[in-house]
């Protein structure tokens, strides 16, 4: 018998068919961030990244914080402020991120961090731009 699914995982499975139209579409790399390891990406942000899936993404950081995983230690500070920022006070924040790539080369971003909720669960979704 498989392992029951865990609620953050079943409530981001209906975030994503709910944005399905905003993630497909978007020319910009997006992920929806509830914690770790529960978070989800697009295809744009996981070829940002140089990996072929979001899924090959999110596993590599399955077993490490996805800030440890995907950001660049100098963006570290940088990423949590924003986020607190966006979870705490619930206002968006534009800030300059270095993302690690597959392979161990960085880019640099312009990345978006949003506030919303999701069936009373607050959350945030984020999108990248390389600058």
């Amino acid at each position: 018998m498989a392992p029951a699914q865990h609620p953050h995982e079943q409530l981001l499975q209906e975030v994503q068919k709910e944005l399905a139209q905003i993630l497909e579409g978007s020319s910009q790399g997006i992920y929806v961030y509830l914690d770790d390891p529960h978070w989800i990406c697009n295809q744009r942000m996981a070829a940002l990244l140089g990996y072929a899936s979001p899924a090959e993404v999110v596993a590599l950081s399955a077993h490490s914080p996805l800030l440890d995983a995907l950001v660049a230690p100098a963006s570290h500070n940088t990423v949590v402020d924003a986020y607190m920022k966006t979870v705490n006070d619930k206002l968006a924040s534009v800030v300059r991120v270095t993302w690690k790539k597959k392979g161990g080369a960085t880019f640099q971003s312009q990345t978006v961090f949003v506030p919303f909720s999701f069936k009373g669960t607050a959350m945030t979704i984020h999108f990248i731009s390389p600058s």
